[in-house]
Formats: structure tokens, sequence, C-alpha cells
């Protein structure tokens, strides 16, 4: 039997198979939509909550504002009591003045203290008993001297001999004064001071 008809169809004319199917193109842009979409919502909720917290940050620093204005104002407002501030003016016065009436007093302690233990020892190198004491007195740096003489010249002697001493070393006698009553030694009275001070 012949054949009477040709078969012309080849597999080379089918049309070349796709990987990627239309099914599946839909869903990976469906998957991209919905990670757009996701991505979008959180970015969104961050931005608004930052900007509530920015809101709050100002909302409290707008508070703060009004609140150092007001103290401000009121710190402007409260004057010093005149009465207090010159209380207080005085009160400091006193305290300076009793300060330096404390130093002074602590001066005048030490030299008193010094000029009589170091008087008295050289009073006693000097003694030679024509010449006794019944006053002697300190005032800063000035000396004073009473007291009686067996004869008229062991007075000046006697002075002589505390100018060398190392208390009086650098003093002047300023004033001397003798008298002698009936029957009675020679009563004398002796103040020193410091040679610059006695010149002036």
């Amino acid at each position: 039997m012949i054949k009477t008809t040709v078969n012309l169809f080849s597999a080379d004319l089918l049309p070349a198979k796709l990987r990627l199917s239309f099914q599946t193109l839909m869903l990976m842009v469906g998957g991209l939509v919905l990670i757009s979409i996701l991505s979008w919502s959180i970015g969104y909720w961050l931005v608004s909550s930052l900007e509530a917290d920015m809101a709050k940050v100002s909302a409290e620093k707008s508070q703060l504002d009004i609140q150092k204005q007001q103290l401000e104002q009121q710190i402007a407002n409260r004057a010093p009591d005149p009465e207090l501030v010159t209380r207080v003016e005085l009160e400091q016065q006193r305290l300076e003045l009793k300060k330096l009436l404390s130093t002074e007093l602590n001066q005048r302690d030490n030299v008193i203290s010094r000029g009589y233990s170091n008087l008295l020892t050289d009073l006693a190198s000097v003694s030679d008993g024509s010449v006794w004491l019944s006053r002697i007195a300190v005032n800063e740096q000035r000396f004073e001297f009473e007291g009686f003489g067996a004869k008229p010249q062991s007075i000046p002697k006697w002075v002589e001999a505390l100018k060398h001493t190392d208390t009086l070393k650098g003093y002047a006698f300023a004033t001397m004064t003798m008298d002698r009553g009936e029957l009675q030694p020679l009563a004398f009275k002796l103040s020193s001071a410091p040679e610059v001070e006695a010149k002036q």
C-alpha cells in the first residue's frame, strides 16, 4: 500500500518551554508588593513614634522654659531686706573689730609676759643691794620703775647698768624724778622707751 500523506510536524516547531510561568511571576510580584507594604508600614510607624517623642520633648522643654522664666521673675522681684542687710554688715564689722582686738590683746600679752620674765632676770643680774624697787610696770614697749636708792650716786650707776641688759638695750630713759624726805632713802621714778620713739 502506498502512503499518500507526508508528516511534516517536528518537535523543533513547538514553542520553547518557559521556566518562569505566569502564575509564578504573579506570585513573585505579589510577594514584592506585600514586602513593600510591610516596609512602608514599619517605616511609617517608626516616623510616627519619633514625631510623637519629639512633640513630647518639645512640650516638656516649653514647660521648663516657662518655669525658668517664672523663677527668674521671682528672683528679680525678691529684693534683700534693707534692715537685714544693715544688721549683717554691722555684725561683720563687729566680728572684724573683735578679731583685731583679740590679736592686739594676744600681742600685748606676749610682750608683757616676755618682758616681765626677761626683765626680772636682767634686774636680778644688775642688783647690787644699793637700789631696791617698789613698783614695776610694763606697758607695751614702755617700762616704768619706782623705788629707792641708798645713795644719790647709786641710782645713775644702776640706770647705766640697765642700759646694757638684753631687755633694755636700745631703750632711752625719758624721764627720771628723785625725791628725798627727811630720814628717808632717796626715792626715784624712772620711765624708759625705745630710743627712736623717745627722740620723736
